[in-house]
């Protein structure tokens, strides 16, 4: 995974947050693959976990013309994680072509119905997804 694309690296998020690192658009030398679809990927590291399991966490995409991403828009909103969503869960889509990115380019962990006591995210731009899903065949195999 390249460095470059990673928002965060097991964070640690038990309530409103951005990521770790927030991408300079402006940056010489940065190119986020002009022409190729890119693909934001979301992954609970650690368990979420809050007392009364009525927590939430949404994660957006968000720009702005500033560092600080105070006065962010929305470009992408990945999805809510759950309280209690288990380590390995994730939320891979299409991140939109737009006109309206700014600058800088993070993730902000929005939480809800209060804080979790428990929960760590892993997410990045990529390229390539690892979309396959092996499903059971229904056969039965006897020696």
């Amino acid at each position: 995974m390249d460095k470059q694309n990673l928002f965060s690296d097991a964070q640690a998020v038990t309530a409103t947050a951005l990521s770790t690192n927030i991408m300079d658009l402006g940056k010489a030398g940065l190119n986020m693959g002009v022409g190729e679809e890119l693909y934001l990927v979301c992954i609970v590291d650690t368990t979420l976990d809050d007392s009364g399991d009525d927590s939430t966490i949404t994660v957006t995409l968000e720009t702005d013309s500033v560092e600080a991403m105070d006065s962010a828009a929305v470009l992408l909103t990945l999805g809510t994680f759950a309280a209690n969503a288990a380590a390995g869960s994730r939320f891979v889509q299409r991140i939109p072509v737009s006109s309206v990115y700014e600058r800088y380019l993070g993730v902000r962990y929005t939480a809800a119905n209060g804080n979790l006591s428990a929960g760590a995210f892993t997410t990045f731009l990529t390229k390539n997804i690892d979309a396959y899903t092996s499903y059971a065949d229904n056969r039965t195999y006897t020696t």
